[in-house]
């Protein structure tokens, strides 16, 4: 074979024709050969068998040596895969450096964008008796919800200090959902629910402080006039 023999990147943009005439002149290396006898025209591959039948390379030899070029071929792409492989865990487990963990599953039950923040002891149940606030500075005493409307679908009912010690309803609950709702005044934020206030159990922080005890009721002592009254009626 010719010194000048044909670079690889050069064989490839080639045309038959041109393969042709550098597998004539001897510009072609082996694997060029061998890949033009696999892949090429017919009169290519007629070329490539005329060279080789007047080479010391044998012909029944092709097959292999083209096999084991692609073996190695093979066995290079791996070799280079597992070397990134390696280097990107190694950037990975790099101390310092915290792995982003997976998004959780969205839970069933919770609206589109709800998501619990971690890490915050104690906010996923409310205590009773305790006073929470929420960012608007509004207070609230939570409390287990009760009739018609608190009852149903809501976790509690959120009683300011003065509805606590009057024993009144109040009108601010915590949903199922977690979401807070305050069915005393529509909102109309036209992106949330009407009664929506786009707080959510989260949102509540505890203050510190306790409900106030409500006022102890004195009962009323019976007066004697009905004592002899119940006693006469029973004789």
């Amino acid at each position: 074979m010719s010194e000048q023999l044909i670079g690889d990147d050069l064989w490839a943009e080639m045309t038959d024709g041109q393969k042709l005439d550098a597998v004539s002149t001897g510009r072609a290396s082996l694997k060029q050969i061998a890949g033009g006898l696999l892949d090429g025209s017919e009169a290519l591959r007629n070329a490539c068998r005329h060279f080789l039948s007047h080479t010391s390379a044998a012909f029944e030899n092709i097959s292999a040596a083209v096999e084991a070029e692609r073996l190695n071929e093979l066995a290079e792409s791996l070799t280079e895969a597992a070397r990134k492989q390696r280097a990107h865990e190694s950037h990975e487990t790099k101390p310092g450096k915290r792995a982003v963990p997976h998004l959780a599953k969205q839970r069933f039950g919770l609206p589109e964008g709800f998501v619990p923040r971690l890490q915050r002891y104690g906010r996923a149940v409310l205590l009773e008796l305790n006073i929470y606030r929420l960012p608007d500075g509004q207070e609230f005493i939570p409390c287990r919800p009760s009739g018609t409307l608190g009852g149903r679908q809501h976790l509690y009912a959120l009683l300011t200090s003065e509805q606590y010690l009057q024993e009144k309803r109040g009108s601010v609950y915590v949903r199922t959902d977690g979401r807070i709702f305050n069915y005393s005044i529509d909102m109309q934020q036209p992106d949330h629910d009407m009664f929506d206030t786009g707080y959510t159990l989260y949102d509540l922080e505890r203050t510190g402080r306790y409900a106030p005890e409500p006022p102890r009721r004195r009962k009323r002592k019976k007066s004697q006039a009905a004592k002899v009254r119940r006693a006469a009626a029973a004789s």
